[in-house]
């Protein structure tokens, strides 16, 4: 099983890349990168990035965008990994929700266990207030031909791929945690907001 961190977006909210944005004295890429290796559950986490900022990456393993998808968003980056390497299941986590925790992740891979052979689930992922966290999630790979037909149509959304395949989403509140641990950040406000919470 591997691992995927989605880091190719513009930051344009943001400022600057949100992978190297720091909380707690490490870059978020960094914090989610060590927060995968503790649940010893992938044996490759791979970066999902940009042209531009694939070299700054420098200790990891990166994939960038194939040509012919550039600028596609979320979906950009899961079809090129997944195009290009070998896995059956695949969880998936955007570089902007640094507070993940392993026992989150933990907790999401037993749910989708105890729901894949019934409910033959292609993604399983993390729902709040109702609404599904899709850059929060397992993929299995049969998911593959949905990405293409939507990255060769118009809509890139990650909404138009997960409703066309089965899924289930577990709510966050079911993770004991504090209740920003898949807090996504947006803007230097929120990363602001979010450090003054910790330090309550």
């Amino acid at each position: 099983m591997k691992a995927i961190i989605l880091a190719g977006g513009e930051s344009t909210r943001f400022g600057t890349p949100k992978a190297f944005a720091k909380i707690d004295n490490q870059t978020f890429i960094d914090k989610i990168y060590h927060t995968l290796v503790s649940t010893n559950m992938f044996n490759e986490i791979i970066i999902s990035s940009n042209d531009t900022l694939a070299p700054q990456f420098d200790t990891f393993t990166v994939i960038t965008d194939v040509p012919q998808h550039k600028s596609k968003g979320p979906l950009s980056g899961l079809y090129s990994v997944m195009s290009q390497t070998d896995e059956d299941l695949y969880f998936v986590v955007s570089v902007d929700t640094p507070m993940i925790t392993d026992k989150a992740i933990s907790q999401l891979y037993q749910f989708l266990i105890s729901n894949l052979i019934e409910s033959q689930l292609v993604v399983a992922g993390f729902k709040a207030d109702g609404h599904p966290i899709p850059t929060i999630a397992f993929y299995h790979k049969a998911i593959l031909p949905e990405i293409e037909a939507a990255l060769h149509g118009e809509d890139f959304s990650m909404r138009r791929v997960y409703q066309a395949v089965s899924t289930d989403w577990l709510d966050v509140t079911k993770v004991q945690a504090p209740s920003y641990w898949y807090r996504n950040i947006n803007y230097q406000e929120d990363l602001l907001a979010l450090k003054t919470e910790i330090n309550r």
